[in-house]
């Protein structure tokens, strides 16, 4: 996947989620032309702990997401 659509797609997910600020994603390839772009951050709670989550993002070559989700774990 190119360097251009990279940043075309975290640009995107940023607006979403602002805390992914400097987060590179781990980007696996799922059939020839669709990747999916795995963003991962830690929030902290109130109290002292903190909770991790991800960002899923299915998008093309070209930079055109399809799909995002988010989880928190």
């Amino acid at each position: 996947m190119k360097a251009d659509a990279i940043r075309k797609i975290t640009e995107q997910v940023l607006k979403k989620h602002p805390k992914l600020a400097g987060k590179l994603p781990k980007i696996t390839e799922q059939s020839p032309g669709n990747y999916l772009l795995v963003y991962r951050f830690s929030d902290e709670l109130p109290g002292g702990k903190s909770i991790s989550q991800t960002v899923r993002v299915v998008a093309n070559e070209q930079g055109k997401i399809s799909k995002i989700s988010s989880s928190r774990g």
